[in-house]
Formats: structure tokens, sequence, C-alpha cells
């Protein structure tokens, strides 16, 4: 998790979705702790910082709409795309910053190859190959 404080894209994210989650849970449910979260909205948020936090493409990641990698399981993918159709819009309006950021990388298309935790690309499938 520490890879959120020190990449500034992974931070972004984290905060974006955090907004995001902030917004539909205090819209939709009883939030039943100080932070303002129910338990299950705590649960989908601490699990998508886990997931944000090993992504191999690091400063590079790209939106999760556009991404290679799904490394989501399906229940939370869904939970994420109701949270983030909801919550997107009305985003603009508390943190408008973060939400033109985040429109601005939703248009660009992810690099081919993601980067492995340690920062290097990963070998080509026939690298290790003799001709």
């Amino acid at each position: 998790m520490a890879r959120l404080q020190t990449i500034p894209r992974l931070r972004e994210e984290a905060l974006t979705i955090e907004y995001m989650v902030r917004l539909y849970c205090r819209k939709h449910h009883l939030p039943d702790d100080d932070e303002g979260l129910c338990e299950d909205c705590r649960n989908f948020l601490d699990y998508a910082k886990k997931r944000l936090a090993c992504c191999p493409y690091g400063g590079e990641k790209p939106v999760c709409a556009k991404c290679r990698i799904h490394c989501y399981k399906a229940e939370e993918k869904e939970k994420a795309r109701v949270i983030m159709r909801w919550a997107g819009p009305r985003l603009l309006f508390s943190h408008p910053i973060l939400t033109v950021k985040h429109l601005l990388y939703s248009r660009a298309e992810p690099p081919e190859k993601p980067r492995n935790l340690r920062g290097k690309t990963k070998p080509a499938t026939d690298a290790g190959k003799k001709d």
C-alpha cells in the first residue's frame, strides 16, 4: 500500500475512487462510522486500494475501464462500475480537478507492456529463445 503514497498517479486514482465511494455511500446507504462509510463500502474501498497498490502499470496506469489487465473479481468489478457510473458525474461538483484529470487519463491508451512491481518491463515471450 506504500505505492499509493509514493507514485503520484496511483495516489490520484486512490483519492478518486475514495471520493466516489464516499459520495455513493452517503446517498445510497446509512454510513455507520465516522468516515462516512457503511461496512460494505468500506470493504469495497479497502479491496479497491489493495488492487490499485498492486497495479503492474504503476505510474503509467490507465483508467480501469481501458486497462488490459482485469484485476477485480466479477462481483467487485460490477460494484465498481455501479459506483463510478453514479458518482462520476457528481464528482465534478465536489472535486473538479480530480474529475478533469480522470477524464484526461481516460482518453489515453494503456501501455502495451505493463511494468512489474520492481519497475522493470516484463521480458518478451521469445527473449530466451536462441536462433
